[in-house]
């Protein structure tokens, strides 16, 4: 009888024990320290790394004619010609559907990008994705607007970055940044690999 009384006081000191250090380490506020996951380990400031560089340069000087093509394009509605523009470092396309969606594609070949979106302010709504394995950025100021630009990095100083406005009241069954990730998926499966 005393050893099952000995062995059952052992028993409720290891349980007081286990609950002593439980509740320190929710009271002090401090998780424990587990090993971060290798998907998790880039800071807020820097973006995951791109592991099969890809070479959009040779879209650059020509955006509205190499990055979709007239049947890519009718999956979105459109039909009509793009406006080529040059913007600081990026040159683009816009297109307009026939129902007023607008979707803009440009190709930066000189500068990061994604790393200077990752340092930048954020907009609102800031949600890192990828689209085909490359890691990009989701913004939106409101999930009340029709309106998503994602920034997808090719690695090795080039990015593309698009958006998508739809002319539709924003609901369940519109997501704008679908439609720019399907945009963009569109062009990264054509790309070369970097050199």
């Amino acid at each position: 009888m005393r050893t099952s009384t000995t062995l059952r006081g052992r028993e409720l000191l290891a349980a007081a024990a286990i609950l002593i250090v439980a509740l320190s380490t929710a009271c002090s506020g401090q998780a424990p320290s587990v090993a971060p996951s290798p998907a998790l380990t880039t800071s807020a400031d820097s973006p995951p790394e791109v592991e099969r560089p890809l070479d959009a340069t040779a879209t650059a000087d020509a955006p509205c004619e190499r990055l979709l093509s007239p049947v890519e394009l009718h999956q979105f509605g459109i039909s009509a010609a793009g406006r080529t523009r040059t913007y600081g470092a990026v040159d683009e396309c816009a297109w307009t559907s026939s129902s007023d969606d607008r979707l803009r594609i440009g190709v930066v070949t000189t500068r990061d990008l994604l790393a200077d979106t990752y340092r930048s302010e954020h907009s609102p709504i800031f949600e890192p994705t990828t689209v085909e394995g490359y890691p990009a950025v989701r913004q939106r100021t409101s999930p009340s607007y029709n309106t998503c630009e994602v920034t997808l990095g090719l690695g090795g100083k080039q990015a593309l970055e698009t958006d998508w406005t739809g002319s539709a009241p924003v609901s369940p069954s519109v997501d704008p940044c679908a439609r720019a990730e399907q945009a963009i998926a569109l062009v990264i499966r054509k790309l070369p690999p970097q050199k």
